[in-house]
């Protein structure tokens, strides 16, 4: 359809999919990660990045806004085109849209 204004469900979904819909993205078998909601993470906004090649950067201990990742089913070229899980954006903690959410996550042993 022509964005914003219609959707045509040719993917088979108005809003987000189930997050089994599609087949793994990855070489690690995750579903899901880029293009049905932005995922909130832990860490607060910046601009602020190192140059340096860090492992698991953190982002500073306080701020206004949190992180998210990732894009969303709304993403279009038009207007934020952002399907890739290195994408960033910000928004308040107390932001709720159909857009946003969170993935679970846990380590595992090697």
């Amino acid at each position: 359809g022509q964005f914003p204004k219609v959707n045509t469900a040719e993917d088979g979904y108005t809003w987000t999919s189930p997050v089994d819909a599609y087949p793994p993205q990855n070489k690690f078998g995750l579903k899901g990660m880029i293009g049905n909601v932005w995922e909130w993470v832990d860490d607060w906004w910046t601009t602020q990045h190192s140059t340096e090649p860090l492992v698991n950067p953190r982002g500073p201990p306080t701020g206004t806004e949190k992180t998210k990742k990732g894009g969303s089913f709304l993403c279009h070229k038009s207007f934020c085109y952002r399907y890739r899980s290195s994408a960033r954006h910000q928004n308040t903690p107390d932001s709720g849209t159909s857009n946003n959410g969170f993935r679970c996550a846990r380590s595992i042993e090697a």
